[in-house]
């Protein structure tokens, strides 16, 4: 996916250059080595697999300030498609989450987030701290393309 691919290669963290070899050992854990005990084959399998799903939410997290240095990185079709796929994969929906938790939702509005808040007359303390719930008006996809400078 062309998303995942982005925040990877765009990383200066050592470790993003290690979903491609992971990949390869997801799919052939013996490539190289001898394997004298079968449970080892499925521990290099499934420790490459986990690699492979968590890999982008640990690199997403490295970067220290992801929507500037990844601006203009990505386009509206690379975003599309990872929140398309992210609704039928929870690893993705989770990386998804942590994407949009850091953005600055102050500056902008985002319509799947939104509450409507209505106030009972009787109630003294009214509205009182839920004014941080305030309606809003875009999706994540655009809120993903705003925040990254999406073309």
């Amino acid at each position: 996916m062309k998303f995942i691919q982005i925040i990877l290669e765009n990383s200066q963290q050592k470790e993003a250059k290690l979903y491609t070899p992971a990949k390869k050992a997801m799919e052939y854990p013996d490539t190289g080595i001898t394997i004298q005990n079968k449970s080892a084959y499925h521990v290099i399998k499934d420790s490459a697999t986990m690699a492979v799903k968590y890999l982008p939410h640990f690199v997403f997290g490295c970067y220290i300030d992801p929507f500037k240095q990844l601006k203009g990185k990505f386009k509206k079709d690379d975003i599309n498609e990872f929140v398309t796929k992210s609704q039928e994969d929870f690893v993705l929906k989770q990386l998804l989450d942590i994407i949009v938790s850091k953005i600055d939702t102050e500056n902008y509005q985002l319509s799947s987030n939104s509450k409507s808040i209505s106030s009972d007359a009787s109630d003294p303390y009214g509205e009182y701290g839920a004014s941080s719930n305030t309606q809003t008006n875009l999706s994540v996809s655009e809120l993903l393309c705003l925040a990254f400078g999406a073309v």
